[in-house]
């Protein structure tokens, strides 16, 4: 049995046009363009901007998977980049080489990774093309999920919001089959 999922990120909100730790609260700006294909599930991380999102791609029966929820950050949660290179400078590199490590309180890239993986790994996805619609980040964390690549290689793959991951499945293993 084959099984496509085609994962897309979060549309952007006002927030998240500074990266930030999280943020993704209050509408979706700009255009949603509406899938085409045939789309046999749906399912999507739990944030708000999810159901948002989702509905404006053409979600029906929307699905919601509190394990693809986007990472835990803590003490950085809602925060820009810039606040936390301020703030925390010496925390901030740490985290950007060490997928291990969170120095935020929160989960780590590499907890992120292995929870993503699993949640997809024993969802019981149905023949044919399903969507997930998570948060870019998530997206990442799959996309490296499926290569079995090291946890350090999550800032190796960019996945803007909206940005779309494919990935395919035959027996127990998914591969990436496209980025966008």
């Amino acid at each position: 049995m084959a099984e496509r999922l085609l994962v897309v990120a979060y549309g952007p909100t006002a927030q998240t046009r500074t990266p930030m730790f999280g943020g993704w609260s209050g509408p979706v700006v700009g255009e949603v363009p509406r899938l085409s294909d045939r789309v046999t599930s749906w399912v999507r991380g739990p944030e708000p901007v999810g159901a948002e999102t989702a509905d404006r791609l053409g979600g029906v029966d929307v699905e919601v998977l509190s394990e693809l929820a986007d990472a835990d950050f803590t003490a950085w949660s809602e925060l820009t980049l810039e606040e936390v290179a301020e703030r925390e400078p010496q925390a901030l590199r740490v985290w950007l080489i060490d997928p291990w490590v969170s120095p935020h309180g929160g989960e780590s890239l590499a907890d992120l990774i292995w929870r993503v993986g699993q949640a997809i790994d024993q969802h019981p996805w149905p023949e044919g093309r399903s969507v997930a619609v998570v948060a870019p980040l998530v997206a990442r964390a799959l996309a490296v999920h499926a290569l079995g690549a090291p946890p350090e290689v999550i800032f190796r793959v960019d996945v803007a919001p909206l940005g779309r991951v494919l990935l395919s499945r035959s027996g127990d293993h998914w591969r990436l089959q496209g980025l966008q």
